[in-house]
C-alpha cells in the first residue's frame, strides 16, 4: 500500500516506537515490580497524565471472542471519530482483522506478557492514518480478572477532522513484548527451550504484512 512506509516512518519491525507506548510500558513495568501484572488500582491518573487521552481499558468477553471498552480515552474517540466507551472493540473490523487483535489481547490477560500491534486506518473522505497499540496486563480490584490496559495512538495527529470518521481498519503487525524486555529494547522471544510453550500458544503473533493473502 502506497505510503506505509511514510507512515509508520520506515522504522524496524522490532521497535516499540511511539513515544505514548513508551510510556506507558515504563509506567507499567515501574509499577508492577516483581509480580506479572499489577492491580489495576495501582496505576493512578497521576502516573498516566500524559497519555491518558489516549489510554483505554479492555476487558474480555467471557461468552464470545472479543472486548470490551470499559473505559476510552478522549483523543482515542476523538480520532476514530465516535464514542468507544461501553462498545465492542473492533465489532467493524473485518473478521481477519479483529481475530487478530483479539488473539492479541489474549496473550495479555491470559499469560500476562504485554503486546505490541499496528494498523492502518481508512476514512470516508480517503485519509489514511497509522496507529501503534500496546497493551499491558493489570489485574482488577477484585482480583479475578485481568484487563488489557492499552494505548491507541496514530503516528500523526487526527483529531478533529469531521465529519470523516475513520471506518476501514487492517492490522499490519502484531507481536508479544516479553516482560523480561524493557521497553525501546528488540522486541524478541527469549531464546530459551523453556519457552516453547510460550512460542506454540502464541504462534500467530506474526508480522503480517497488508492483512490476509489472497
Amino acid at each position: 500500500m502506497s505510503g506505509t512506509n511514510q507512515i509508520f516512518n520506515n522504522v524496524s519491525d522490532s521497535t516499540v516506537m511511539h513515544p505514548t507506548s513508551r510510556n506507558l510500558l515504563r509506567t507499567w513495568e515501574r509499577i508492577r515490580g516483581e509480580e506479572a501484572a499489577p492491580l489495576r488500582t495501582d496505576i493512578t491518573m497521576r502516573d498516566l497524565i500524559a497519555i491518558v487521552p489516549w489510554t483505554c481499558i479492555l476487558a474480555r468477553d467471557p461468552h464470545k471472542m472479543s472486548y470490551v471498552y470499559r473505559l476510552a480515552g478522549s483523543a482515542v474517540c476523538e480520532t476514530i471519530g465516535r464514542q468507544l466507551t461501553g462498545t465492542t472493540a473492533f465489532d467493524d473490523w473485518s473478521n481477519f482483522d479483529r481475530e487478530t487483535i483479539v488473539r492479541g489481547l489474549d496473550t495479555v490477560v491470559g499469560m500476562k506478557q504485554p503486546c505490541v500491534g499496528r494498523f492502518l486506518a481508512h476514512s470516508f473522505g480517503g485519509r489514511e492514518v497509522g496507529f501503534e497499540l500496546v497493551a499491558v496486563p493489570v489485574i482488577s480490584a477484585n482480583g479475578r480478572n485481568v484487563h488489557a490496559l492499552t494505548t491507541i495512538a496514530p503516528f500523526r495527529d487526527a483529531r478533529g477532522v469531521t465529519p470523516d470518521p475513520l471506518v476501514k481498519f487492517q492490522v499490519r503487525k502484531i507481536r508479544v513484548l516479553w516482560s523480561d524486555q524493557l521497553p525501546g529494547k528488540p522486541v524478541r522471544a527469549p531464546a530459551s527451550s523453556s519457552d516453547e510453550v510460550r512460542r506454540i500458544n502464541s504462534s500467530f503473533l506474526r508480522v503480517i504484512e497488508g492483512g490476509k493473502a489472497s
